[in-house]
This record gives C-alpha cells, sequence and structure tokens, in this order.
C-alpha cells in the first residue's frame, strides 16, 4: 500500500498520523483503512477469513507501530460492524476483538482492551470501553479477533470499526461502520465512495488526481463524472460503468479480474482485491441505474 494522506487531523483527538502499518492478517485478506473526522479517528478493515477459525483462536488482523507516545488515556475505543457468513454457513453467536498495546522491544504487554461483541441477527455488531494508559513510543498496537460460542466459518466476511473518541458522546456522532447500517438494498454512489473508492482507490495513489493511472480519477466528487457513460482507455468498446448492466461495465471486470479485461485485476496486491460483497455492492449501483447518489 502507498502512503497515507492525514491532513486535516484536529489536535486532540487520537493522532494515526504517528502510526506506521507493519503487518496485515494472517488467516484473513483485506487490507487497513485510516479515516478521520471533528471528533473521532478511524481504522477500517474488511477481512474474509481463507480457512475455519476455532472458538478460542485468533486471527492477528492488523498490527501498528508507534515511534511517539499517544495521549489516549480516558479516551474510549469501540469496535463495531458487520459480519456476512458464507452461503449455507452460520455466524457465532459472540466474536471477541482484543487491542493491545506492548513494547516493541521487550514484548512487553502494556495494556490489553478486550470486547466481546454480540452478533446480532443482521450480522451487526458493537462494543465500547475507555482506555486507562497512554500509547507509549515505541510501541506496537495489536488489533486480534477470535470467536465465541462457535467457530468463524471459512469464507465469513467481516467489515471492523475500530474508533477512538475523546468522550463516549463522540462516539455516538460517528458514522456507521457499514454504510446506510448494512448491506440492504442497493448501494448509493455516496456509500462506495466513502466504503471503497476513497479509501481504497484514491487514498493509496493508483486513481487519485495526482496519479489518474490508465485515466481514471476516483476522488470524491469526480467518481461519477468519471465512471459513468465514460469508455475504459484499455477496452473503449466498454464504458467503465453502463447503468442498469453490470455484465458491460469495465469497472465490475476490473474488480472480479474477469478474462477479457487488459492487465491486472483492481485493486492491485491480491491480498487487497475486493470481496466479494464489496463488488457486489457496486454492482447493485450499476443495477439500480448508477445514479449520481
Amino acid at each position: 500500500m502507498g502512503s497515507n494522506n492525514y491532513s486535516g487531523m484536529r489536535p486532540g483527538i487520537f493522532p494515526f498520523v504517528v502510526v506506521a502499518l507493519l503487518a496485515v492478517a494472517v488467516l484473513s485478506q483485506g487490507c487497513a483503512l485510516l479515516f478521520s473526522g471533528d471528533d473521532f479517528q478511524r481504522l477500517k478493515i474488511f477481512f474474509k477469513l481463507t480457512e475455519a477459525l476455532a472458538q478460542g483462536e485468533a486471527t492477528l488482523v492488523h498490527t501498528w507501530f508507534f515511534p511517539a507516545k499517544v495521549g489516549v488515556k480516558k479516551r474510549w475505543v469501540e469496535v463495531s460492524g458487520r459480519a456476512t457468513a458464507p452461503e449455507g454457513g452460520a455466524l457465532p453467536a459472540n466474536v471477541i476483538v482484543v487491542v493491545r498495546f506492548e513494547d516493541l522491544a521487550s514484548e512487553k504487554k502494556l495494556q490489553t482492551v478486550i470486547l466481546k461483541l454480540k452478533i446480532g441477527g443482521d450480522g451487526a455488531f458493537s462494543a465500547k470501553k475507555k482506555i486507562k494508559k497512554d500509547v507509549a513510543a515505541d510501541s506496537l498496537m495489536i488489533v486480534t479477533v477470535k470467536p465465541a460460542g462457535s467457530d468463524l466459518e471459512i469464507g465469513t466476511e467481516l467489515t471492523l470499526c475500530v474508533d477512538l473518541a475523546a468522550s463516549k458522546g463522540d462516539l455516538k456522532k460517528l458514522p456507521a461502520c457499514v454504510a446506510g447500517g448494512g448491506n440492504s438494498g442497493p448501494a448509493t454512489l455516496t456509500e462506495l465512495q466513502t466504503d471503497i473508492f476513497t479509501p481504497t482507490c484514491d487514498r493509496f495513489g493508483c486513481h487519485n488526481a495526482d496519479s489518474a493511472r490508465a485515466g481514471l480519477v476516483l476522488a470524491a466528487g469526480m467518481s461519477f463524472a468519471e465512471l459513468v457513460n465514460e469508455p475504459s482507455s484499455q477496452r473503449p468498446e466498454f464504458d467503465r460503468v453502463e447503468p442498469g448492466d453490470p455484465e458491460s461495465s469495465y469497472l465490475v471486470k476490473k474488480l472480479r479480474g474477469d478474462a477479457d479485461i487488459t492487465g491486472d485485476r483492481m485493486p492491485e496486491g491480491g491480498a487487497a482485491f475486493l470481496t466479494d460483497a464489496q463488488i457486489a455492492r457496486v454492482i447493485s449501483w450499476i443495477n439500480d441505474g448508477a445514479e449520481d447518489n
């Protein structure tokens, strides 16, 4: 992944600006995405299990290095999101997310925040706790997930947000981790921009205004004009997005890695490919007319 743009972060809110990404999940696929707002900092992760996870087992999701001390004592951490069971499978009643801070050199545990998340019938979950200590310099933040109640089956997908806020009240101001409260109904372009285009395509340098790879910019405010009824530069016989016709939309072909694309499947990197559920959201927007909504 390329460098992140942390401009606009407000002093006094959890400063992810000092965080450098070190490692990705060992049993899952996806990428970590950083967001900021006036009253919060958000880490958003998408992943899909590539092997089953038994009760008590933990999968490493992401690890970050903090080169400097970060003042988060008495701030609040909330983990929320949505789980999607594999076809024909089931979700456990609960999952446990552990946010652990440890000294890099000695591996001494500095503090651990454990959140037991009850998974609702629609797959949604949320829990919050207060942080008791500041983050020390030269330390790691490690996020792990483990099932409780039953195994997490192969193919289980999770959208997971780790939010840091100055107060418990600020957590109530956060946008939903999963846009619209879930994946019901067609996606809007605003949802796709927030959840996929900005963090995955624009933020990491492939399709921002500076790079514009394949002549495509997917920055906020530009995606509609760049995509809808616009011929692909790689295969001009296909529009990037053909409203109502996802099978003729080159964007969908590139996201799936269809045999008739030119170049590589997008996003680059294999582990960063969108999940089937994410691609389905793009398709739902196209099927619904690909409006500027």
